[in-house]
């Protein structure tokens, strides 16, 4: 899959979540639904916001890194740190619906998140 075709099938794809995501909204009733009408909920806007995010994270990379690496690896950087915000920002909506998040949830969660992403930041992969 080249660059191109890579763009237009997550553009196509994060276009059709978007677009569920609406319809979940609009059609699903959050005082009346039970845990299926939010698993519809949480998993669109996840995707939603994976797609978004990642293209946009790869976009500043194309147009502003500093680094000359290969097209295939920006994609990977930015796919991996899209999914950590995405499951951030989902773990954190979660939480609010539920009436769990405070401060003190809140610093933990922030300080796991800053973890993972330094840990994938630090890990070197070898090719055997």
């Amino acid at each position: 899959m080249n660059l191109r075709q890579y763009i237009f099938t997550m553009l196509f794809a994060t276009t059709l979540c978007w677009v569920a995501w609406f319809f979940v909204i609009v059609n699903i009733d959050p005082f009346e639904t039970n845990m299926l009408g939010f698993s519809f909920f949480y998993i669109s806007l996840f995707l939603s916001l994976l797609g978004t995010i990642s293209l946009i994270i790869f976009l500043c990379y194309r147009l502003f890194a500093s680094r000359d690496l290969p097209l295939f690896r920006y994609v990977q950087i930015s796919f991996r740190q899209s999914l950590f915000i995405s499951s951030f920002v989902i773990v954190c909506l979660f939480l609010q619906g539920s009436n769990y998040l405070n401060m003190w949830i809140a610093i933990v969660l922030v300080s796991m998140f800053v973890l993972c992403i330094s840990f994938s930041l630090s890990v070197k992969r070898t090719h055997t």
